[in-house]
């Protein structure tokens, strides 16, 4: 062991530091990461390396005080920081109307945008964010109970569209039957390549719709949908 070399952290090549750096959470790159030595906070604050945001997976930060608002506004640092450059972001549970609003005015490169459990996104925020993101093509929402979506105008905002994922979405907002969700997807998004539709109250009218409107479907996952009945005649 005597010969062997200590790593000067700050000489890594540059390629091996954003590889490194992409592999850790939002918090520690906006925190102890960047205070390593000045190559690696120059990499840090590099838009490149803000093209893609994850702010999912961080329980172990959930028990610190005041958690949702520190959470917010890290994801706002890390918007600023792609200076208009971000491709992807991922949000669970943080995420609220003010701050869709924020990445809407500042993101218009958008191309994929995932929200998980976001109690504090209404309908009417969704629909005022995604309607300035020309250039989505992924839109993916999970578990959002009562949320009543106009997929009708998302689809007019979006004409890029090609993966919609509708994860429990509207299921209580809905006592009964209706294909108001499947017509709308059938009549503005034709571009669709994969739509998933888990807990929707849409019945075989409106599957027929979608698979007559969407000529490019790759994938259609219908799970958990109860009024479905495609049984033969």
């Amino acid at each position: 062991m005597k010969d062997a070399k200590l790593i000067n952290w700050a000489e890594l090549p540059s390629e091996l530091i954003y590889s490194i750096l992409h592999r850790l959470s939002v918090p520690d790159r906006l925190g102890n990461a960047r205070n390593v030595c000045r190559s690696w906070r120059r990499v840090c604050q590099d838009p490149l390396m803000w093209r893609k945001i994850e702010m999912s997976n961080m329980g172990e930060y959930k028990e610190a005080k005041d958690y949702y608002h520190a959470a917010e506004a890290m994801c706002r640092r890390a918007v600023d920081l792609s200076q208009g450059g971000l491709l992807e972001i991922n949000i669970e549970y943080v995420g609220t109307d003010s701050l869709l609003a924020y990445l809407a005015d500042r993101s218009s490169n958008l191309k994929q945008l995932v929200l998980t459990e976001c109690n504090g996104i209404t309908d009417v925020g969704l629909l005022g964010a995604v309607m300035k993101l020309k250039l989505l093509e992924h839109l993916e929402l999970s578990y959002f109970y009562f949320m009543e979506l106009d997929l009708e105008s998302i689809g007019r905002s979006c004409p890029l569209l090609k993966t919609l994922k509708l994860n429990n979405v509207g299921c209580y907002y809905l006592e009964d039957e209706s294909d108001d969700d499947a017509l709308a997807i059938a009549k503005t998004m034709p571009g669709l390549h994969h739509l998933q539709l888990i807990g929707n109250m849409l019945t075989d009218t409106g599957v027929n719709a979608i698979v007559e409107n969407c000529p490019h479907l790759k994938s259609l996952d219908l799970r958990d949908c109860g009024y479905i009945n495609l049984a033969p005649r």
